[in-house]
């Protein structure tokens, strides 16, 4: 999803879940596509490796794990270099069958601890700073208020994908293009780049073509599902169905909480909704300071929303990465600070957890071996999570054992 993709608190400084890198070609925005560089994993002896006693949650873990099988096990992905190891999507499938097997025959957290530590090989990330470091942040799946149609209470639209957005494999055009991409629209039989945020906001570039999914309250509340990826919309009507991330314009990502910080006109860590709910004559500026813009699919709630490997995430057990580095659908077992709030909504401690995740997701600002972002689930409480997860931790790949 992400898709992205980041988001969140880094709100509004980090871009939506899905392409790796963006760049201008030929007046048109291109994408690059992930390709395994060098190993970004070192081994650890055994007894320097984490105690993996998470037995929290079983149930979900599996699910996520099973999830993750099923995508390696029709992966055409790369060879990925995990160590001194070439890792194809067979070995991952291998390592995610023993794993769940090992779940599934663990009594306890004591009993898994020593079976996983038997047979698997464990990997850490050498993160931003070569020596571990990885940046954990936080993502989630809002809940909005929305209406079928346009009112003076909902006026700001979720469009649909157009039909003129237009994605090509420029690798169909040569070797010397080889894993890149682009989008556009075509106009006068050449591709331009597709309507910037402002051009479909204020100049209304898509008005009158019957795009609109939904209308929400607030036009910050669509900037955050954009940044989000996907949302719960509770409808006047009763009904609750998903706005599901169904492509971007591809123009380039510039979060909002950055624009407000370089202007020097907001400290880092305010909420940027708070502060235009204040000064409303900047949220146009605002929000054309974003030239990408998301569009949606609506669909029924069934499980969490899609990831970037085409599954369902699993809150708490889902990670985003950058797949230059990791492989889609890998198995991690993450350990850092993570925030716990008491009933009532409030921050008790921010403790140190380690806890088994599976690599599910990618998002823009997910760039190097040094930054996961945790999805941590849908609505309130995910959300307050989110808002408080910006700590460093390690992150540690499986591999079953070689024989």
């Amino acid at each position: 999803m992400a898709k992205c993709n980041v988001m969140r608190k880094l709100w509004w400084s980090v871009a939506p879940l899905g392409i790796a890198a963006v760049f201008v070609f030929s007046g048109c925005v291109v994408f690059r596509r992930p390709h395994p560089p060098k190993s970004a994993f070192v081994q650890v002896p055994a007894a320097l490796a984490p105690r993996f006693a998470d037995v929290k949650d079983r149930a979900g873990l599996i699910e996520a794990a099973q999830n993750s099988l099923y995508y390696v096990q029709a992966s055409k992905q790369a060879l990925y270099t995990i160590g001194d190891r070439q890792v194809s999507p067979a070995m991952l499938a291998a390592t995610l069958r023993e794993f769940i097997k090992t779940l599934k025959q663990a009594k306890n957290g004591d009993e898994l601890a020593a079976l996983v530590a038997d047979k698997f090989d464990v990997y850490r990330s050498v993160g931003s700073d070569g020596k571990g470091a990885v940046l954990f942040t936080s993502y989630y799946e809002p809940v909005f208020k929305a209406s079928r149609t346009r009112t003076d209470e909902y006026k700001y639209p979720l469009y649909r994908r157009p039909d003129d957005l237009v994605d090509a494999d420029l690798e169909e055009f040569g070797d010397k293009y080889k894993g890149e991409g682009i989008a556009g629209r075509v106009e006068k039989s050449r591709l331009r780049p597709y309507f910037s945020r402002e051009q479909i906001e204020s100049g209304k570039a898509l008005e009158g073509r019957g795009l609109e999914i939904a209308w929400l309250q607030n036009r910050l509340d669509v900037m955050d599902l954009h940044i989000e990826g996907s949302a719960r919309l509770e409808f006047d009507d009763g009904s609750v169905l998903r706005a599901n991330y169904d492509g971007t314009n591809n123009l380039p990502f510039r979060g909002p909480m950055s624009a407000l910080v370089k202007s020097g006109v907001l400290p880092p860590d305010t909420d940027p909704k708070e502060y235009v709910a204040k000064h409303p004559e900047i949220e146009q500026w605002l929000m054309a300071t974003n030239p990408r813009y998301t569009f949606f699919k609506l669909e029924k709630i069934s499980g969490g929303p899609a990831g970037t490997y085409g599954g369902a995430l699993t809150a708490g057990r889902s990670i985003a990465v950058d797949t230059k580095h990791v492989p889609l659908g890998a198995l991690a077992f993450v350990d850092g600070p993570m925030p716990r709030f008491d009933g009532e909504g409030k921050l008790v401690e921010v403790a140190r957890v380690g806890k088994f995740a599976l690599c599910q997701d990618t998002g823009g600002a997910i760039k190097g071996p040094g930054h996961i972002d945790y999805y941590a689930g849908a609505g309130l409480d995910a959300g307050r999570f989110a808002s408080k997860l910006k700590h460093d931790g390690s992150v540690y790949l499986l591999l079953l054992k070689s024989e």
